[in-house]
């Protein structure tokens, strides 16, 4: 007698799919959740979103348009995907568990951030928890490996909402300028965003030639006083616009919008939001050549620096013991640039071509495809499949 056909996986849509984390929040996880969401909206999903700790102020449009139709007050058995990192497991279990949730009743994912090329291993024990483990870059899923920890590479999505933009004026910045861009953290730890090499940069562009119509602007988030002491110092050169007022989704989309190029000299990036999001624009991405943005930045679609590696020295970043870094290659940034500045149109060819792959790549129907299969893998293995 034959043996019987296993058991075929109940439909994806029968099984309840909650995305748990920081819908809210102005930060990185919160940008990466957001990311997922619109990802599953691209592929037709049915995912509802849990806010774990509920500390994020609601204020921004589109976190309301995208979040607030999602949002649920419990967390059903089923799949769960966490949008945490290894050192929030411990208190995003007990919050969950606090409200009437049930770890243990579901197939839980969680989707961890780190920059540097090994994941800490006292968070990785967090990771350990879980079902499975998805990578947001493959910088970060080598640096899993590197702690012991199994991942899946499912990207983050870039894709902008389209819609009315803010015009330069309206951040006061030149119309007629060729504008740099470049993101910094005030607050923590400054040195992995490098905008110490950007400002290095732009004077050296300026000093090979002074009557260029450049313009550098610098978006960076409050912080610790010495911090923003340098920053005051930068502001008053009169070429250089600081803006450290907090913006919304759409103020973030209009300023990278009204720049010409996206620059970040980093030294790590476990994805690359910053640069990911102007190509997704169309607008020119210059970067190390090193660390997440890897995944869609190439010497074709994009201006990647060379540079060097160092170690971290004491205190430079969280977990710094036995890490290595970028060491960007300022000159060669300049080499880069230079080409540009003389022949715009050189720039906007590369710049399309940019936007072209990294939507293929890293838009919300690519993304979301990669989380509907892996979702798929897993029904079908617990169904016998």
């Amino acid at each position: 007698m034959d043996a019987p056909a296993p058991a075929a996986p109940p439909p994806l849509a029968d099984i309840p799919l909650t995305i748990i984390g920081h819908p809210w929040a102005p930060i990185g996880m919160g940008e990466q959740m957001r990311s997922h969401l619109h990802a599953g909206n691209a592929v037709g999903l049915h995912h509802r979103v849990y806010d774990i700790f509920r500390y994020a102020r609601r204020v921004d449009p589109a976190h309301a348009a995208l979040v607030a139709p999602l949002e649920a007050d419990d967390v059903p058995p089923g799949i769960r995907i966490f949008h945490v990192n290894g050192d929030e497991v411990e208190r995003v279990i007990a919050a969950l568990e606090a409200r009437g949730g049930s770890f243990a009743d579901g197939y839980n994912i969680i989707v961890p951030a780190w920059e540097l090329p090994a994941y800490p291993a006292a968070w990785a024990e967090g990771l350990k928890r879980f079902d499975e483990v998805w990578a947001l870059s493959r910088f970060i899923a080598d640096g899993l490996a590197a702690a012991g920890v199994e991942s899946h590479w499912i990207g983050q999505a870039v894709e902008p909402e389209y819609g009315p933009l803010l015009p330069r004026r309206h951040f006061a910045i030149r119309e007629s300028a060729f504008v740099l861009l470049t993101f910094f953290d005030l607050s923590s730890y400054a040195a992995r965003k490098n905008p110490f090499a950007v400002v290095e940069l732009f004077n050296r562009l300026r000093a090979e030639a002074p009557f260029r119509d450049l313009q550098l602007v610098l978006k960076a988030k409050n912080g610790e006083h010495g911090a923003e002491e340098w920053a005051k110092g930068v502001a008053a050169d009169p070429q250089i616009k600081v803006i450290d007022t907090p913006l919304d989704t759409l103020g973030v989309r209009s300023l990278i919008n009204a720049c010409d190029c996206f620059v970040s000299l980093h030294r790590a990036e476990g994805f690359g939001r910053g640069p990911g999001e102007a190509m997704a624009l169309g607008r020119l991405a210059l970067a190390t050549g090193w660390s997440g943005n890897l995944d869609f930045m190439t010497a074709e679609n994009s201006l990647l620096v060379r540079h060097g590696m160092r170690e971290l020295q004491p205190d430079e970043y969280p977990h710094w013991q036995g890490q290595s870094w970028a060491d960007p290659d300022v000159g060669h940034a300049c080499d880069l640039l230079r080409p540009v500045l003389d022949d715009p149109a050189r720039g906007a060819a590369m710049a399309r071509r940019g936007q072209g792959e990294v939507l293929r790549s890293h838009g919300n129907r690519a993304v979301g495809l990669r989380i509907l299969a892996r979702l798929e893998a897993i029904l079908a293995r617990a169904g016998g499949g």
